[in-house]
């Protein structure tokens, strides 16, 4: 009886997770583009025109005054969603020293969701979910930029929840 009643618990949190990355409102909405689109290069460096690039990015602006927001959206160069979220400051030379602060998404080249979580000037800060291909969801606590513990946990598509070493979640990224 435990089991089952665990088991439906833990498809019970997949299932909110998963509605709530659907329900995710996009930056875009309500927002003002305010530069030039950007080209960045594979590796993240600026490029002069979308022939020699691997994705490109919109700065917005989001509301006004005391609330507004500076936000951005990546493309792949098929027009398709790649990232989109919060930043402090831009780097138009090498898209690696970009200081992303708030929440941040990233999304597959097939447009479905691959990371969320939240950055505090620079560094990641609290939950990540990672939506793994084959569909299950792996969640990371982070502090400070680093991961808090040696391990994260996936839930799998069945339910079933494991451990796995820190060090093997790039292979997942």
């Amino acid at each position: 009886k435990y089991t089952n009643m665990k088991r439906i618990l833990l498809i019970s949190v997949v299932a909110m997770m998963t509605i709530t990355s659907y329900a995710r409102k996009h930056v875009a909405e309500n927002a003002v583009v305010v530069a030039d689109t950007i080209y960045y290069a594979a590796d993240k460096t600026t490029v002069n025109n979308n022939d020699q690039a691997s994705y490109y990015r919109l700065l917005m602006k989001q509301n006004h005054g005391v609330t507004q927001r500076d936000v951005f959206q990546d493309f792949y160069m098929d027009g398709t969603l790649k990232a989109e979220g919060e930043y402090s400051f831009i780097d138009l030379g090498n898209d690696a020293n970009t200081v992303l602060n708030g929440e941040v998404t990233t999304y597959y080249p097939n447009g479905k969701e691959k990371w969320h979580g939240k950055y505090m000037q620079g560094k990641r800060e609290g939950y990540f979910t990672l939506h793994m291909r084959e569909g299950g969801i792996a969640v990371v606590q982070f502090k400070n930029g680093k991961s808090l513990h040696d391990y994260f946990t996936i839930t799998h598509a069945d339910g079933t929840m494991e451990k796995r070493p820190i060090a093997e979640l790039k292979v997942l990224m």
